[in-house]
């Protein structure tokens, strides 16, 4: 997995800059999975039954599973990439969200809300140790992007990952019963901790047609941050 972190991780550094303002989704998927296949790795995504792309590109409104299609991406679109490999029998995944043309191409609101999704995700990845509660977890998510103005998404959620891509058990972005009553991180384990949130809906719908896109409900801003990370005996590090 650290091998598959480490591609994905090239793969990721060198498809951002060509996300670019008039670039259309489906041209960075084939650039992704060109990043991905020269390195003999798989596509993860493609391993889901009924999907066949490298990513999901999900823009603005669009939270997550978003497929590529022929949009031309344009200056100031919120853009969630959504990304993973698979090597060697195990599967790692990554998301960050972009501004295209860069943030100064966005409004200092939607600065602030990217901020605030980061730094939860990087004080959650802190937290994540050998047998501490997920619940831990889940409540800090939810407490510092609640207490920023925003609302998470109910339903998705992190979860395990290894030997497929989306495993129990499941890491909500809130703490839904006691902390004590959660199930914690295994040594010998990897996760993928996602804070995906949005300005102002706590729900997402199904609007488009191809099936997979789900968007903010009332259509608000999203953002979704991710990183895969493996518990050790002792100490968790970033696989990507």
């Amino acid at each position: 997995m650290r091998t598959g972190g480490a591609i994905l991780r090239r793969a990721v550094d060198a498809l951002i800059p060509f996300v670019q303002p008039g670039v259309s989704l489906i041209e960075i998927d084939r650039r992704a999975t060109e990043l991905i296949t020269t390195e003999g790795a798989s596509l993860s995504f493609a391993r889901v039954p009924g999907y066949r792309w490298a990513t999901c590109l999900s823009v603005n409104q669009t939270v997550v599973h978003g497929v590529p299609d022929q949009y031309q991406l344009k200056v100031g679109d919120v853009l969630k990439l959504d990304i993973g490999v698979f090597y060697s029998g195990f599967h790692v995944d990554y998301s960050d969200t972009l501004v295209i043309g860069g943030e100064e191409a966005t409004s200092a609101d939607v600065r602030r809300f990217l901020a605030v999704g980061r730094t939860t995700l990087a004080g959650a990845l802190a937290l994540v140790r050998p047998g501490v509660h997920i619940g831990v977890v889940s409540e800090y998510i939810g407490k510092h992007i609640e207490r920023a103005g925003y609302k998470i998404i109910y339903e998705l959620t992190g979860h395990a990952v290894g030997v497929e891509l989306h495993m129990t058990p499941y890491i909500p972005g809130f703490l839904q019963s006691s902390i004590e009553s959660t199930p914690r991180f295994k040594p010998g384990t990897a996760y993928a901790i996602e804070v995906i949130y949005s300005e102002a809906d706590h729900a997402v719908v199904q609007k488009k047609r191809d099936g997979w896109s789900l968007e903010t409900e009332k259509g608000s801003q999203s953002g979704c941050f991710e990183n895969s990370v493996f518990v050790d005996q002792d100490k968790a590090y970033i696989l990507v």
